[in-house]
Formats: structure tokens, C-alpha cells, sequence
């Protein structure tokens, strides 16, 4: 197949979106949603209290193809409280040339929670990728955060054969990195099925916890870590996080192993029973 030319590669998408969560009279706020181009939210949603503020990021186009660059900025104030989720698989289709960017940077302040629960990120084959997520966090900032990446479709037996995936999460305090976790991933290299590797496991994940109650300890997620053969997962404590890794092949049983621990971790130390958004059940 001959590769377009720059005549036939279709236009590229610029987006960005700038949110911040306020704290006022017993309620979270979304008191600025600005947005460009094609990455929006609707209406904040309240499913279980007023002062916990649900939120579905869209990306109208349904993926992100090469060239295409969508960057978000979200505050969220002291004593507010966000759950930020998506409505479905984030997918980096292939690309003929130019690279694809996501860039998510967050700042939670003191006594404010931040949830950021995105459904998984899906990496095609021929992929061009750089996808970063930076979280800013103050001393007493309460935080789960996870990153899920599936590199191909397994389902359809669609693998990770070509392209490149570079991947960072970072975690930050008052300028101190906590963690700085970076993958970089090349189609088809031999690091994907080795057993120093991945050992052709197709997905991998990340869920930080910073509990600003000290109410946990590492003990105590190691005993609620669900017992499933299929997901390979260990949990690390470092610089005031817990650091849940896994890794499974398919993303939907990741993704389920991530929600259960959240289930069982979220009454310890936000006081507050789990509430599934609804949006992953549509």
C-alpha cells in the first residue's frame, strides 16, 4: 500500500480543555469548563452527593490519529472533590507519519480529592504516540489515579506489531517529583514477549493512591488485592504513594481488576461507598 501524501492525509485535530472544580457552600462546582476544538464535557453529574462532582470527558471524533494533539488543564480547589472518567476506550489509531499527543496535567490542592478513573487507553498497531499525565498534588491532597494501556486489540487478535507508544505518568509535590513513571514501547520489539518483559501480556496499568488520612497501609492492600490468575500485580509504597501495578491480557479484566480494588479502597479513606459512574454501564 502506498502511504498518503500530505494532500491525502486528513486534517489534524487541535483540542484542548481548561476545567477547575470550586468548593463552596457544601457543594463541588464546575466553575470553568473552557474548551477548543473537539474535547469537551457536558454537565457536571451528582449521583451521590453534592460535594463529590462527576465528570465524563468527550472526544467527539471517537479517536485520536496521527498529527492530532488534545491537551487538558483541571484545578481542583481546596475541599473540592472531582471524579473525572471517560465514556469509553481512548484509541490512538495508526498514523502515516505524524505523531498523535495527549497531554493531561492536574493540580490538586490541599484537602481536595481527585478521582481520575479514565477508562482504558488503546494503542493500534502503526500507532505514533505520545500520551503524558502529569498530577500535581499538596500535602494533604487525596488521590486515586490510575492509567490503563492495551497495546492492540487483543479480542480481534490485532497486535501491537508496528508503531511506537511513549507513555508518562508523573506525580508531583511542591516541585518534588514522587513518581515518574515512563514506558516507551516499539511494535513488534521482543521486549513485548519476553518474560524480562511484558511475557505477552497486552495490557498494563497503574493506580496511585496518595492517602492523605494515613489510613492505609501497604498490609492492608495486599489483602484486598483481588485473587485473579489471569492479572500478574504488586504494590510498591514510595515518597507517601501506593503504587498498584498490573498487568493482564485483555483490558476490560484489567480494568475490572482496577474497579474492585477502588471499590475496596475508596470507604477507607474517603469515608464514602463507591459509586460506579454511569456512564461505564451505558
Amino acid at each position: 500500500m502506498l502511504p498518503m501524501t500530505s494532500q491525502q492525509q486528513p486534517q489534524a485535530w487541535k483540542a484542548s480543555l481548561k476545567l477547575r472544580y470550586e468548593y463552596k457552600m457544601g457543594k463541588t462546582f464546575l466553575v470553568e469548563k473552557a474548551h477548543s476544538g473537539p474535547l469537551m464535557v457536558q454537565k457536571p453529574f451528582y449521583p451521590e452527593a453534592q460535594d463529590c462532582c462527576h465528570t465524563y470527558l468527550i472526544h467527539p471524533p471517537g479517536g485520536i490519529a496521527g498529527g492530532d494533539h488534545l491537551d487538558l488543564v483541571a484545578t481542583i480547589d481546596s475541599h473540592a472533590h472531582a471524579l473525572i472518567t471517560t465514556p469509553a476506550a481512548t484509541k490512538f489509531y495508526r498514523s502515516v507519519g505524524p505523531q498523535a499527543q495527549q497531554k493531561q496535567s492536574i493540580h490538586v490542592a490541599d484537602n481536595a480529592i481527585l478521582e481520575w478513573l479514565p477508562q482504558e487507553t488503546v494503542y493500534f498497531s502503526q500507532a505514533n504516540v505520545f500520551n503524558k499525565t502529569i498530577v500535581n498534588i499538596d500535602k494533604q491532597s487525596c488521590l486515586m489515579a490510575w492509567e490503563i494501556q492495551c497495546l492492540g486489540l487483543t479480542a480481534q487478535k490485532q497486535h501491537f506489531d508496528e508503531g511506537m507508544c511513549f507513555q508518562k505518568l508523573e506525580i508531583w509535590q511542591n516541585e518534588k517529583p514522587l513518581l515518574l513513571e515512563t514506558n516507551r514501547f516499539q511494535g513488534g520489539d521482543q521486549f513485548l514477549q519476553s518474560m524480562a518483559g511484558l511475557n505477552n501480556h497486552k495490557t498494563l496499568a497503574t493506580f496511585v493512591i496518595k492517602d492523605s488520612q494515613q489510613i492505609l497501609s501497604k498490609d492492608i492492600i495486599m489483602s484486598h488485592l483481588p485473587n485473579d490468575g489471569s492479572i500478574v500485580s504488586s504494590c510498591t509504597y514510595i515518597n507517601g504513594l501506593y503504587i498498584i501495578r498490573a498487568m493482564g491480557v485483555y483490558a476490560e479484566e484489567t480494568k475490572n481488576y482496577f474497579i474492585s480494588i477502588w471499590q475496596t479502597i475508596r470507604p477507607l479513606i474517603i469515608d464514602r461507598s463507591p459509586c460506579v459512574p454511569r456512564i461505564w454501564n451505558t
